[in-house]
């Protein structure tokens, strides 16, 4: 939405092309990848260095637990220099904040540290407003009708409303699984093991110390590492983000997938949407998920399906 008397900075476009491809059993599947144009506006033409990387949001359920995982945990999980020798490399993303550096746990790079600071970059890069932790617009040198634009000397949330959407955030819950012990869904789950899936959407962790007590020592099945991971090449966007090459994306919890449609009324998945189901969203893997990728591909038709049903449980 236009702030009034702001002009548009630009207006982005997306297209589509089709990518077919064909299972070893010969089954066959498509996937689409978008490319993405800017329709510059106002300012003058974009820099030619400048960087596009699209994102969907991604659901809000747990995040009050995940936020209170420990940093021991992370610490354990991580391996970024591979010492195992199982090409997985997690790396923790740390954020510079005032308090110092924290370990980045929200976002598609791990570059929000706590709710707090997730919640005030939503509300200053997703709304353009100005908030107590963030009280300027992020606007640019050229960007003069938006410096010399007035609020007044207050931020455009107040503490009030601010406290109580960090309130909220922390404390949506998660949804309770279905179908946890139907006998397909459970094939599936094993399935996801054999495979190496859990090698990154760790299945669980319990948590620590907490803003909330209620969320403390509490045993969770968020199914994530919260590290990045080189996703390869085709997922690359090509933006590097703190210590976060363009290949590498934090691993994203998988708790809530099957009720995205009910709930958002899509089912795209990946950062940029580009997965149009949950099938398709495997199938982009790369890079160090090349492995688990490729062992799905392998599996047969109901295997696949079996592994999917349990996606869709979580």
């Amino acid at each position: 939405m236009a702030n009034p008397g702001v002009i548009v900075e630009a207006i982005p476009s997306v297209t589509w092309s089709e990518r077919p491809g064909t299972y070893p059993d010969g089954t066959a599947f498509s996937l689409v990848e978008p490319t993405y144009t800017i329709t510059e506006l106002g300012y003058g033409s974009m820099h030619p260095d400048l960087l596009v990387s699209p994102r969907i949001g991604p659901h809000v359920i747990g995040l009050g637990l995940l936020e209170a995982i420990e940093e021991s945990r992370l610490e354990k999980l991580a391996d970024p220099d591979d010492a195992d020798g199982d090409g997985i490399s997690g790396r923790i993303q740390r954020i510079h904040t005032p308090s110092g550096l924290q370990v980045g746990r929200f976002g598609w790079k791990a570059d929000s540290p706590t709710l707090v600071h997730q919640t005030a970059s939503a509300f200053a890069g997703d709304m353009g407003l100005t908030s107590p932790p963030l009280e300027s617009d992020d606007c640019t040198e050229t960007q003069t009708s938006c410096t010399e634009k007035p609020h007044g000397g207050e931020p455009e949330v107040d503490e009030g409303v601010f406290d109580r959407v960090v309130l909220y955030t922390r404390t949506v819950a998660v949804p309770a699984r279905r179908k946890a012990n139907d006998t397909t869904v459970l094939k599936g789950k094993v399935l996801f093991r054999n495979i190496g899936c859990d090698d990154c959407h760790t299945p669980s962790h319990t948590t620590g110390p907490a803003a909330i007590p209620e969320l403390e020592s509490q045993l969770i099945w968020p199914y994530t590492d919260l590290l990045l991971h080189d996703m390869g090449e085709e997922l690359s966007d090509n933006r590097p983000l703190g210590i976060a090459t363009g290949r590498e994306w934090k691993t994203p919890p998988l708790w809530g997938l099957g009720l995205v449609e009910a709930v958002n009324g899509h089912t795209r998945f990946l950062h940029d949407g580009r997965a149009r189901s949950l099938e398709e969203a495997i199938l982009w893997h790369g890079g160090e998920a090349e492995a688990s990728r490729d062992a799905f591909m392998a599996l047969d038709v109901s295997k696949r399906n079996a592994l999917l049903e349990f996606l869709g449980d979580l």
